[in-house]
């Protein structure tokens, strides 16, 4: 489904935009957002945040010299309806690729896992991450963020 995704140019809401180089799309499907959604929610038992909707999920595309560099998902200011980024999902789609590795804590930890894994953390400012370079092969995730 996401290869068949008309992609544009990764854009960053509040910030530099030559922190990041990727390209995305946005999907739209409810059997992937069920799916998903439930999983999140049950892995939000960690730290039971009142989670009351997710935004649309992005489809993500790091081809070869790709990166996104430092930053936390949280924006300055809650969106409208008051909510605010609680939690971050990446869904990695494949492992045929090399670099593009997630980065926490000043690159202290590295996360490089294969297809199917998903990381989950929260999108506050005690996480801020980045996505290291891809040096070969593209990677492909699904990400969202649950408000």
């Amino acid at each position: 489904m996401g290869l068949k995704q008309d992609l544009i140019d990764a854009k960053i809401q509040e910030g530099n935009q030559n922190n990041r180089k990727s390209a995305v799309s946005w999907i739209k499907d409810k059997w992937i957002e069920n799916t998903l959604s439930s999983t999140i929610k049950m892995c939000n038992k960690t730290w039971n945040f009142d989670l009351k909707e997710y935004e649309p999920f992005q489809y993500t595309v790091y081809k070869k010299n790709d990166f996104y560099d430092w930053h936390i998902d949280t924006h300055n200011k809650p969106y409208s309806n008051g909510f605010i980024r609680k939690l971050s999902f990446t869904l990695l789609l494949n492992d045929d690729y090399e670099g593009g590795s997630m980065a926490f804590f000043n690159k202290e930890v590295q996360i490089r896992a294969g297809a199917g894994s998903v990381i989950l953390f929260p999108a506050n400012f005690m996480y801020p991450h980045q996505i290291m370079d891809v040096t070969e092969g593209t990677r492909y995730s699904i990400v969202t963020w649950f408000t």
